[in-house]
């Protein structure tokens, strides 16, 4: 059995953030696992997900994050990419308020596995772990030169200007119901702005330039079939990291490896994967810390 709660916050900068949770309906959790969602979905698409770590003893925390889900702002667009760190920052505040002391994990799915790591490097969190599945470092496919001019271009005049993702439902996942549910969510969309595009972009390859800055224990796994974003980026990724990376070619998985047959599997990888970093972080806290 599990707790799901549901939160309303505000932003910095006064924007209307959803945040739900889910927590094991008796027992104090071992962790807390604070979940940042793709581009175009929102927190609930990880219902199923979160409800495998609860079985676990874990918590889960996760918002959509601005211009998504049941948040404020225009869809696909933010003004700068650092507000999407500013949305981390108070997903980890209201995390640790709401339960405190527990050991706590960043996890980033997609454009979610862009924002962690970028946060990971840049402002090193009070965290046990990072992981991150299918992260957006590279597109999987090269738009065209001329499309990318002309954005360019467009992005100087009217930086807010929405496109279409493009994103193919049936390259989420094997398994066609997946795609119907997508393309039948109410909350999700499929639109990016000019300066969302760019600034993504650029974020994802400053997060291989620093990939060696990331201090905690680090898993990376990505689906060898991934046709939206890029698996060898994440190999790329792995070559320059340090010690503390794990990195896992998942073969034959396409883009949302949670929702493929072989999600327990997965998710069997990452629990015992995350139970061993627990583990090691237990045993560097003195007795008055964790637990």
């Amino acid at each position: 059995m599990l707790i799901q709660t549901e939160y309303n916050w505000t932003s910095f900068d006064g924007l209307d953030i959803y945040a739900q949770s889910w927590q094991p309906s008796e027992g104090r959790p071992k962790a807390i696992v604070n979940l940042v969602h793709g581009l175009g979905e929102h927190s609930g698409r990880y219902t199923e997900w979160a409800g495998f770590f609860v079985e676990e003893g874990y918590a889960v925390i996760a918002l959509d994050y601005r211009g998504h889900g049941r948040s404020g702002g225009k869809r696909g667009h933010t003004k700068e990419y650092a507000d999407f760190m500013k949305d981390i920052d108070l997903l980890l505040a209201k995390s640790a308020e709401l339960f405190p002391g527990l050991p706590s994990i960043l996890y980033g799915h997609s454009l979610g596995g862009n924002l962690v790591i970028n946060y990971a490097e840049k402002y090193h969190p009070a965290i046990v772990a990072i992981i991150a599945t299918s992260p957006w470092l590279k597109l999987a496919f090269e738009p065209s030169g001329i499309k990318l001019l002309m954005a360019k271009l467009v992005r100087k005049i009217m930086p807010g200007l929405l496109n279409s993702t493009g994103l193919t439902a049936s390259q989420l996942a094997h398994d066609p119901e997946v795609a119907k549910k997508y393309s039948g969510d109410p909350l999700v969309h499929g639109k990016i702005s000019v300066n969302a595009f760019f600034s993504i972009i650029h974020a994802g390859t400053e997060a291989i330039r620093n990939a060696g800055r990331i201090n905690v224990p680090f898993l990376l796994v990505h689906g060898s079939e991934d046709m939206i974003a890029s698996c060898n980026a994440s190999q790329e990724f792995a070559q320059k990291g340090n010690d503390t990376l794990t990195f896992r070619l998942w073969e034959g998985g396409y883009h949302e490896l949670h929702q493929e047959s072989f999600r327990k599997d997965l998710f069997k990888f990452i629990v015992e994967w995350l139970n061993e970093q627990l583990v090691e972080s237990s045993s560097k806290t003195p007795a008055n810390g964790y637990f």
